[in-house]
């Protein structure tokens, strides 16, 4: 099931974004830009 995690949350999926790119998606987990971020698994997220 897909999820919608909230803010709280978004540090969750800091491991799987590349260091050196995915500029956009690295401001959106560390709340630098608005955006949303969805799952499909909460506890095991690859």
């Amino acid at each position: 099931m897909i999820t919608e995690l909230n803010k709280t949350q978004f540090s969750k999926c800091r491991k799987l974004l590349n260091e050196n790119g995915q500029l956009e998606a690295i401001a959106v987990v560390e709340n630098i830009n608005p955006g949303r971020i969805f799952v499909d698994d909460l506890d095991n997220s690859t």
